[in-house]
């Protein structure tokens, strides 16, 4: 049946053929991936696993989520946003990982063939799309930021943080924001080397995967064990998981909220499109609270590495933004014993991360393209020239086109984070939790959840039919509403 589909969008993108036995019967047994047959398939379980924690960590966790917990509340403020995974992250993630187990292919066809199974207009393969159009409109920026990551790899190697103030450290990035043609080739080296792994297939993207993922937290560990005997390690420590109920207010309900769904890239159709690889018979719901997991331990680590060394700095305040990493981290490296050594690690994980992040996010767009009939290579290639293009503008927003205003006060770069974060992911995740929830019939989601135990899937439901479209609308919907018409 996936082969007729395929058949129906390579004609005109017309209306889904009648509901068949042949898909009736692939809720129960869902087809193999059919681009290049049995090599569109994970090796195992922890593949799958790495490669999706992958693309949740970003560069975003790295210098955001600390610096939210500590002016937060601290404790009070990572078990609330424990909670808000819980109710709304987990949730649509499980219910994107349904459409990609259901559908099987990209996430056009995959939107598809579950709207074919719940009775509904066609139409709604356009979600397919926006989709996809999430994914590769954040790309760009997680691929520029990565070349940040390669830039001060290569300046941490050539010892040039040696013995620099924080005001010099400051002048050294300023200038480098100014330099379009050493940003523009970092960008280069990231999309290159995210195409080559692409292109060269899944079970070769699993292999690196497998090993890249797991090497990220091993230097992590390892940082955090380095740090530990110094001084404000205690008070990074105390900064970040003592309660203090003074400091959280109904802001940091809505900013856990907010970061709870965005940090797991909910709606950017990697997962959706992933599961399709996925080996039958796997546990969906360990899956998601395992990649869940692992992407708050990433968030966690990253404080604890740079925090102790922030709170090293005197009249220096933690604070979120890039330039914790970039500015403040290689005073600080420059200036302790040891630093050498510790700013090679850090900056190879920081490209570690942006690199796990870009090459999944390219995913959604090559699969749908295979799906059309092109070679995974020519995809591959395709994909990361669209990103590399989108990426020009994003050089240009820190330089030449800063001060362009293209829409509310927005320059290129914020207008395509804007757009993935507040716009498309809100309106996937909650068209997601719509058409699971509310429109497939329950019969066909709890046979896709049939290793998980009654209850569980009950809850599950519950979650997705009221809790999380409520707080997506209440978060992300309402206010965008209301910008637009006030």
């Amino acid at each position: 049946m996936k082969e007729q589909l395929k058949q129906e969008w390579h004609s005109d993108y017309g209306s889904i053929p009648p509901m068949s036995e042949t898909l009736e019967s692939t809720v129960s047994s869902p087809p193999e991936p059919q681009s290049d047959a049995n090599e569109q398939r994970w090796l195992g379980y922890w593949p799958f696993v790495w490669g999706a924690t992958g693309a949740a960590v970003s560069l975003i966790n790295l210098w955001r989520f600390p610096y939210l917990v500590g002016e937060h509340g601290g404790g009070l403020f990572l078990l609330v946003y424990l909670l808000c995974v819980i109710i709304l992250a987990v949730p649509i993630m499980l219910a994107e990982l349904l459409i990609g187990r259901l559908g099987r292919g990209n996430p056009v066809i995959a939107v598809a063939s579950v709207a074919q199974l719940a009775g509904i207009s066609s139409w709604w393969r356009l979600i397919g799309y926006l989709v996809i159009a999430a994914s590769l409109l954040i790309l760009p920026i997680y691929s520029v930021m990565g070349g940040w990551g390669l830039e001060f790899l290569s300046m941490a190697l050539e010892h040039r943080f040696e013995g620099i103030s924080f005001a010099s450290s400051r002048a050294d990035f300023d200038r480098f924001l100014l330099d379009q043609t050493t940003m523009l080739g970092w960008h280069s080296v990231m999309m290159l080397a995210a195409v080559a792994l692409v292109a060269a297939g899944i079970r070769v993207l699993a292999w690196v995967l497998k090993i890249l993922v797991p090497a990220m937290f091993i230097i992590m560990l390892a940082l955090v064990y380095q740090l530990s005997s110094l001084d404000d390690f205690s008070h990074a420590l105390e900064w970040m998981f003592v309660f203090r109920p003074e400091d959280f207010t109904w802001t940091s309900v809505l900013l856990a909220l907010g970061h709870g769904f965005l940090t797991l890239g909910v709606g950017l159709g990697v997962i959706m499109t992933y599961s399709g690889y996925l080996p039958k018979g796997s546990q969906m719901g360990r899956l998601v609270l395992r990649i869940s997991v692992l992407d708050l331990l990433m968030a966690v680590l990253a404080g604890l590495v740079a925090l102790p060394l922030l709170m090293s700095i005197p009249e220096q305040a933690p604070a979120a933004g890039p330039e914790s990493l970039f500015v403040s981290l290689p005073a600080v490296f420059g200036s302790m014993p040891g630093g050498f050594s510790l700013a090679n690690w850090f900056y190879i994980a920081v490209v570690a991360v942006a690199l796990s992040s870009i090459v999944p996010l390219m995913e959604p767009l090559v699969a749908h393209m295979q799906d059309r009939g092109w070679p995974r290579y020519q995809g591959a290639i395709f994909t990361g020239t669209v990103c590399w293009t989108l990426g020009l503008g994003v050089v240009m927003s820190f330089n030449q086109w800063q001060q362009v205003d293209l829409l509310d006060g927005l320059n290129f770069s914020e207008l395509l984070d804007y757009l993935t974060a507040n716009v498309l992911m809100p309106i996937v995740g909650l068209t997601m939790a719509v058409i699971v929830g509310w429109l497939l019939p329950v019969e066909k989601a709890r046979e896709a959840f049939q290793q998980e135990s009654k209850w569980r899937f009950q809850a599950w439901l519950l979650l997705l039919k009221y809790g999380a479209p409520l707080l997506i609308y209440a978060i992300f919907i309402m206010p965008m509403l209301q910008n637009w018409l006030l």
